[in-house]
C-alpha cells in the first residue's frame, strides 16, 4: 500500500507542476528525488516523497522536504514480530530554519534524525536502519546535495578546530573588553568545533546545575550562547549546537535575527 501511495503523490505532484500550481515546492521535491536516484545502489528505491515536513524526533516549522529510500534487497526480523528494510530517510529545511531536538538519552532505542550537512539553501538531516548496507550512503547524499559548507562525513565529532578556537578566544576577550560584561560562552566547554562559510557546528558541554529538561532555561542559555557567537562571528548566520551533559544530549539550530 505504501508504494502505491508514493505514486498516487509523484502523480499528483507532477499534475500540480504541470498545472502551475505550488511550483517551487514540487520542483524543489523533484529535484531531490532526482539527486537520490543518482547516486543510490540499484537494489534501493524511492518509497516515500513528501513536503511539509519535520526531521523526526524535531519541533519546528513543517516547511521541509522529504525522501525516504530503501533497500528492496534485504529484510531484517525484529523480535517483537515486525520486518523492516535497510532506509535512509532525508529532510531538506529552508536555509532560515530553526528547530529544536528532543531531549536524547546517549544510549536510546528510538533515535532521532541527525545533521547531514548543511550550505548555502538548505539544512539537510538523515535518519537510518541498517545503514550498513549501504555505508556510503552519507558520504554519496553529501556529495549528492552538495553540503559544502557543514558536511557529515568531514565533520569530526568531539574535535575542535584549534584555528577557529584560538579566533573564538580572541574575539570574546576583545567583546569583553569591549563591553565590560562576561560572554555566556565558556570556550574550555567547547568540546567540538567546525564550520565553513556562514554555517557553524559546535558540541557544547553544560554545567552540571543546568537542567537539560528545563526548556525555558535550556532555551535562554542557548540564546545567550548564540549571541556570543553572533556578536563576535558577523560573518556567521547560522550555529547548530550539540548541547550536551553526563548523560544526554539534545540539538538545536539557530539563525541569526
Amino acid at each position: 500500500m505504501r508504494r502505491l501511495e508514493v505514486i498516487i503523490l509523484a502523480t499528483v505532484l507532477l499534475a500540480a507542476t504541470a498545472a502551475g500550481a505550488t511550483a517551487p515546492v514540487t520542483t524543489g521535491l523533484q529535484s531531490l528525488i532526482a539527486q537520490v536516484e543518482e547516486v543510490i545502489p540499484a537494489t534501493w528505491r524511492v518509497v516515500e516523497v513528501d513536503t511539509a515536513r519535520v526531521p523526526i524526533g524535531w519541533s519546528g516549522q513543517g516547511n521541509g522536504l522529504y525522501v525516504m529510500v530503501e533497500d528492496t534487497s534485504t529484510r531484517f526480523y525484529h523480535p517483537d514480530g515486525f520486518h523492516y528494510y535497510s532506509f535512509y530517510r532525508i529532510w531538506l529545511m529552508p536555509p532560515d530554519w530553526e528547530g529544536e531536538m528532543r531531549l536524547t538519552p546517549y544510549i536510546s532505542d528510538s533515535l532521532p534524525a541527525y545533521l547531514l550537512g548543511m550550505n548555502d539553501d538548505c539544512a539537510a538531516f538523515y535518519h537510518t536502519a541498517g545503514g550498513n548496507m549501504w555505508e556510503r550512503g552519507p558520504r554519496a547524499l553529501c556529495d549528492a546535495l552538495d553540503l559544502n559548507r557543514i558536511c557529515l562525513t568531514g565533520l569530526s565529532r568531539r574535535v575542535v578546530d584549534l584555528e577557529f578556537d584560538q579566533q573564538l578566544r580572541t574575539r570574546l576577550k576583545i567583546f569583553e573588553e569591549e563591553t565590560g560584561s562576561s560572554p555566556a560562552l565558556s570556550p574550555q566547554r567547547i568540546i567540538g568545533l567546525a564550520g565553513d562559510g556562514p554555517n557553524l557546528y559546535m558540541e557544547y558541554l553544560f554545567a552540571e546545575e543546568v537542567d537539560m529538561e528545563e526548556e525555558s532555561g535550556l532555551a535562554s542559555l542557548t540564546q545567550r550562547l548564540a549571541g556570543d557567537i553572533f556578536l563576535t562571528f558577523p560573518e556567521i548566520e547560522s550555529l547548530y549546537v550539540r548541547r550536551c551533559s553526563n548523560d544526554a544530549f539534545t540539538d538545536t539550530i539557530v539563525i541569526r535575527n
